[in-house]
């Protein structure tokens, strides 16, 4: 199986000087959690979560009307091609603790996005079972005194 076989084709995106309000507000009305960050020639700069409006834009107190590129998460992302086997992104993701991975097209445009969930819908449940647990399990620290 390939991963143009599992991915989602319709990216929702935002630009990377929209404010955070605009996206958190798209989150809602489309019911997702995740967002590609594009330049003004469509070329992903980043990603923008759920997550990271509540810990970078609630939990650090900054303005609704921030940048996203502010926000964003960058230099780290998780790409793969359309024709790239989906067990060597299973690995990647497992390898990387990410849940989402942005198919890029050869021009390195963004076609579209897979998830853990999208490959669960295609896998057999053990096998997505083990790579949710791969992509899930952190070293144990313990927790400060507060």
């Amino acid at each position: 199986m390939l991963c143009r076989d599992v991915m989602l084709p319709y990216v929702y995106k935002c630009y990377e000087t929209d404010p955070v309000h605009l996206c958190a507000r798209m989150m809602r009305d489309e019911n997702i959690g995740f967002l590609a960050v594009v330049d003004h020639h469509e070329k992903v700069v980043g990603v923008v979560t759920d997550r990271d409006l509540a810990i970078r834009v609630l939990a650090e107190n900054r303005a609704p009307g921030s940048a996203v590129d502010t926000i964003m998460t960058s230099g780290e992302l998780l790409t793969c091609r359309p024709e790239d086997p989906i067990k060597q992104l299973e690995e990647r993701m497992a390898e990387s603790k990410k849940f989402r991975a942005l198919v890029l097209d050869d021009l390195g445009n963004c076609i579209g996005i897979i998830s853990l969930s999208d490959i669960a819908q295609s896998e057999r449940p053990r096998r997505t079972g083990r790579l949710l647990r791969e992509i899930s399990w952190r070293a144990s620290e313990p927790i400060p005194n507060r």
